[in-house]
């Protein structure tokens, strides 16, 4: 899981950028379980307080519609 979360100091908004979900849709991960669950409640967390949401690409936006029921309007993507 490639998640970055930072404050912009110039606005003060809190931004989450979120690489990919692999951790959720691949079961075969090198992870357990603790470590799975771990970071699906810390990613929720996360983009529950965020301002801005960036996505990598058109999949993660999807999965962070399917997964977390993050509105469309609140996700940027990049590529």
């Amino acid at each position: 899981m490639r998640t970055v979360k930072y404050k912009d100091k110039a606005t003060g908004r809190k931004i989450v950028k979120v690489g990919d979900l692999g951790f959720l849709a691949d079961r075969t991960c090198r992870h357990n379980w603790f470590k799975i669950h771990f970071r699906h409640h810390k990613l929720k967390w996360m983009l529950r307080k965020a301002d801005l949401i960036v996505a990598e690409n058109k999949d993660v936006a999807d999965g962070l519609v399917r997964y977390y029921f993050i509105p469309r309007d609140r996700i940027t993507i990049l590529h």
